[in-house]
């Protein structure tokens, strides 16, 4: 592999984890900001979420706080405090009566549950809604909402301005409760004559309501934006919020009614089990394990030299050939010879005078030097018989 195509290569590999990691911040930041969920989730840190609620509590260490993903039917949940947070108003006329049902064994149960809807913050042109009819008339009749509770709106005045904040009166002194509270919705509750208890009222109208049902509390809040990121920072409530929650040391903040779900799989086994660093690691050998390869970590071997002095075999005899050929020119290579002849054989040649000056004679000569190589080489054969 030439050396611009290793470049293209490396180029790439890097955009492309330029481009992973702008992905990943991109959706961390989405993710931490929390738009991405319904307003009211404790999944958001913007001001319509209630993320600083949820926090809130979990650093006081005397409550137990926990978000719920999954359906509260399939659970079993006692003595805990349930938060059903953002809750549009027109569900209570459509609510289905298995899902009220369920809520209702919740609270019998021994838990508090809490549903606050979301704040209507200008009331529709149609803002007055019928007032209910005296217990005692003929013609009263339930209406046919999630248990009996309906809904109206405060109408504009001078001393309701709209898109303004509100001021609710305590209607029962006696729970603890500030005299008034600041609300941003106008939106109004109406129960029916029995069974309920208005905490917090404004003209005649409820707003906060309260109900026994066996050993738990039900309670309905027409704004919950009480509960949200922005009226804990600005206006925050303490004590109505104290009071919301209950005597439970467990707090449930259900995502699950505002379509947050957990969803199944081995991507949701492997986050509940902290295994997503492990399944990171495997993908990054599994990386490296393609890039070995495809690219060899030992670089190809060099192309053999143009220069014919250079041998293809590889024995001891070549390789000693190859060195007299890079080293000693052709026209030294007999004098060269015969001066290693005349170190190595000294003895012999103060007996030979004959090939002592056959070897003196082949050092001086201009003559052919294999035919001087072969004469010697004959010669000392003769007197060696070798």
């Amino acid at each position: 592999m030439s050396a611009r195509s290793k470049l293209l290569i490396l180029t790439f590999c890097l955009l492309l984890v330029l481009a992973a990691a702008s992905l990943y911040q991109l959706f961390a930041l989405r993710f931490e900001a929390g738009d991405l969920f319904p307003a009211g989730s404790s999944l958001r840190s913007d001001p319509l979420g209630s993320m600083a609620f949820y926090q809130a509590l979990e650093r006081t260490g005397g409550v137990k706080v926990e978000r719920n993903y999954r359906p509260l039917s399939r659970q079993k949940v006692t003595a805990s405090t349930i938060l059903l947070l953002g809750n549009d108003h027109h569900e209570l006329a459509t609510a289905d009566k298995k899902e009220i049902g369920e809520l209702e064994q919740l609270v019998t149960a021994g838990s508090r549950v809490v549903v606050a809807f979301n704040p209507v913050t200008t009331a529709p042109a149609c803002s007055s809604a019928p007032a209910l009819q005296p217990a005692d008339s003929k013609n009263t009749k339930k209406p046919d909402t999630a248990w009996g509770v309906s809904t109206g709106y405060l109408p504009v005045s001078e001393a309701v301005p709209d898109k303004q904040a509100v001021k609710a009166n305590l209607v029962e002194p006696g729970e603890g409760l500030p005299t008034e509270i600041r609300l941003l919705s106008r939106l109004t509750l109406q129960p029916p004559p029995t069974g309920w208890r208005t905490i917090y009222g404004l003209d005649g109208k409820a707003v906060v309501l309260e109900r026994r049902i066996g050993s738990g509390s039900l309670v309905l809040v027409s704004d919950s934006s009480l509960f949200s990121n922005e009226a804990l920072q600005a206006d925050r409530q303490a004590a109505l919020l104290v009071w919301l929650l209950g005597d439970q040391h467990r707090v449930i903040f259900d995502e699950f009614h505002l379509g947050v779900r957990e969803q199944g799989g081995i991507m949701a086994l492997a986050r509940r089990f902290g295994l997503l660093p492990l399944i990171g690691v495997l993908l990054l050998l599994a990386g490296l394990y393609i890039w070995q390869q495809s690219i060899p970590l030992i670089s190809a071997a060099v192309p053999l030299s143009d220069d014919p002095a250079v041998g293809v075999s590889h024995d001891s005899f070549s390789g000693l050939v190859n060195l007299l050929q890079r080293n000693i020119p052709a026209n030294q290579l007999l004098k060269v010879c015969c001066q290693e002849w005349q170190k190595s054989f000294k003895r012999e040649l103060q007996q030979d005078a004959a090939l002592r000056k056959e070897l003196s004679d082949a050092m001086t000569a201009q003559d052919d030097p294999v035919a001087r190589y072969q004469r010697i080489a004959r010669l000392r054969a003769e007197r060696t018989g070798r």
